[in-house]
């Protein structure tokens, strides 16, 4: 019943032309399944990103975008990009949302960025602070990547923002586990992903796990051209610290990616207890203005 009533509120609320609110400004970014734009709203002149969803693209599906849109528009978090407004038209939804002015991570790792240590605890403790407040409520993002964060910064100081709810599922209120579909970025995806075992928060902790190993040393833990290669190395849990990479990393670093690319889920770190290791309490001063420099090549991820 209460699904029922969400649904039909939304469906409700926006139904006249999103280009009667909203003008778009520019392309943003191409997803899997929309696309992104900038756009403001007329009245007020706000800046706001929207999701655009179009019946004739391949991955339209209205029960999947009501799906993000129902579990988007419940979060509150300095962490996650904010929910606006949905508009419902004959071909198209559109996903208005909180305009956050600043590149994916992934943008500015393949742009040449090399982060200090540092810069990406601060990254890190960020995304798993959106995690557990998507834990606790018993929502598994299923999409965490260095696509789906954004860095946003302001007076030097960097502020992440987890964006991209599309694959996101809330947990039964009986159970810490459901069961999905193979979905989302191969190079991210947790074990009982590939094995398609029930899955629950515990594949955020491993996708982020990935984001760390990326950002301490320039290149993912499991790589591979063929993905079925890199779907066996995974599920393995085959990766390698060498030591000519992580020889400078420090220890309490290194623990908590062993800590979080662990091959069971059950005995993998939580959002929580990542919170309160060492590595991420123990924060440096003025850790801001050492985030990240140039780097002379590109990274491959």
């Amino acid at each position: 019943m209460y699904d029922k009533k969400i649904k039909s509120t939304m469906h409700s609320t926006h139904q006249e032309p999103f280009d009667q609110d909203f003008e778009i400004q520019e392309f943003l970014a191409q997803g899997t399944f929309a696309k992104v734009f900038k756009c403001v709203e007329r009245k007020t002149g706000c800046t706001f990103a929207v999701k655009a969803f179009h019946a004739e693209d391949n991955h339209f599906d209205k029960e999947q975008i009501n799906s993000e849109i129902d579990v988007w528009r419940a979060l509150q978090h300095r962490n996650i990009v904010s929910f606006h407004k949905p508009f419902y038209e004959r071909n198209s939804v559109w996903v208005v949302l909180e305009f956050v002015k600043g590149k994916t991570l992934f943008d500015e790792i393949v742009n040449g960025k090399e982060f200090t240590e540092e810069g990406s605890r601060i990254i890190i403790q960020q995304t798993i602070e959106a995690l557990d407040y998507l834990h606790r409520r018993k929502i598994v993002h299923r999409d965490v990547k260095a696509d789906n964060i954004i860095l946003q910064t302001t007076e030097g100081k960097t502020h992440v923002k987890l964006t991209d709810f599309g694959l996101a599922r809330r947990l039964p209120c009986d159970s810490e586990v459901i069961k999905c579909d193979l979905e989302g970025a191969p190079l991210y995806l947790a074990p009982e992903t590939i094995l398609a075992d029930p899955i629950g928060t515990a594949v955020d902790i491993w996708a982020c796990g990935v984001v760390l190993f990326l950002l301490l040393v320039g290149h993912p833990p499991f790589w591979q051209s063929d993905d079925k290669k890199l779907m066996s190395m995974i599920v393995g849990g085959s990766y390698h610290m060498v030591a000519r990479y992580w020889d400078q990393v420090s220890d309490d670093a290194i623990d908590l990616v062993k800590r979080m690319l662990v091959v069971h889920p059950h005995k993998r770190v939580t959002a929580f207890k990542a919170l309160n290791h060492p590595w991420i309490t123990d924060v440096l001063e003025n850790g801001e203005d050492n985030i990240s420099h140039k780097k002379e090549t590109k990274l491959r991820v």
